[in-house]
């Protein structure tokens, strides 16, 4: 996976330089796979161009979530029939549930666990449900909601962007996520060699981004959540280290003389 993070932000970094000619900052904090929040914290204090980040980096997102699902019926992907609720949980428990995963989310937001809010409450439901705590699934019309909030926050992302901006910057986006996916896909073909895992699981776990979309999907087509989960964390918490390590290095190569 760290092999892969580097060819990923190297060649969609340099891409984005010399092909569209974005500024070190913005070519560079476009590439990363994921920490959309950390990356537009760093871009508003001075580093690239936050308009063109977070289009490039939307663009990435809304590509993953609607080409995965297209590509999980054509791909060599093994399908399973995903399993049908007959019981939900009631109006106590989604209270109780959803405190806990409000404080989880918190404590990790506290402790700078990358997407803090998001693996606090995966841990505090993860736990809960593995404890024998709740056996029944979420009410068909939260998660509807749910999904539906999730897509109204995203659009949110161009609020004030102009159409030749957005244009502009798209296929940047376009290209850097065609080239990603495309890593991602030769990764997890030689990884797949020496693990007997089913491909789709493996690619899921390796995607760049989206941990939401892909545990949604791992659900689905019946995979190892708790596979796909790990591995996006590790990836964030790479990124962790990787995002402010690129951004000095683009700092001092902007203060470096011209040759």
């Amino acid at each position: 996976m760290a092999l892969e993070l580097v060819i990923i932000i190297a060649t969609t970094g340099w891409m984005l330089s010399k092909v569209f000619k974005l500024d070190p900052g913005t070519a560079y904090l476009s590439s990363f796979p994921g920490h959309l929040s950390f990356v537009m914290g760093i871009a508003a204090s001075g580093v690239g161009n936050a308009r063109q980040i977070v289009i490039i980096q939307v663009i990435r997102i809304l590509m993953l979530t609607i080409a995965v699902p297209i590509g999980a019926v054509f791909l060599p992907i093994d399908h399973f029939e995903p399993p049908v609720a007959t019981a939900f949980l009631s109006p106590v428990q989604l209270v109780l549930l959803a405190a806990g995963c409000i404080a989880a989310g918190l404590v990790f937001k506290w402790i700078r666990v990358p997407a803090g809010m998001v693996l606090g409450a995966m841990a505090a439901a993860t736990a809960a449900k593995l404890g024998g705590l709740y056996t029944e699934s979420m009410p068909g019309p939260l998660v509807i909601i749910t999904f539906v909030l999730t897509g109204a926050m995203i659009g949110s992302r161009f609020v004030g962007i102009t159409r030749s901006e957005f244009i502009a910057a798209a296929k940047g986006g376009l290209i850097a996520t065609a080239m990603t996916v495309a890593i991602v896909t030769i990764v997890t073909v030689g990884v797949a060699q020496v693990v007997d895992m089913p491909f789709g699981q493996l690619w899921l776990g390796l995607s760049p981004g989206a941990l939401e979309g892909m545990g949604a999907l791992g659900i689905a087509l019946g995979y190892d959540t708790a596979f796909i989960a790990a591995h996006h964390v590790i990836r964030l918490l790479m990124l962790s280290f990787a995002i402010p390590a690129v951004v000095w290095w683009v700092r001092r190569r902007e203060r470096l003389p011209p040759p």
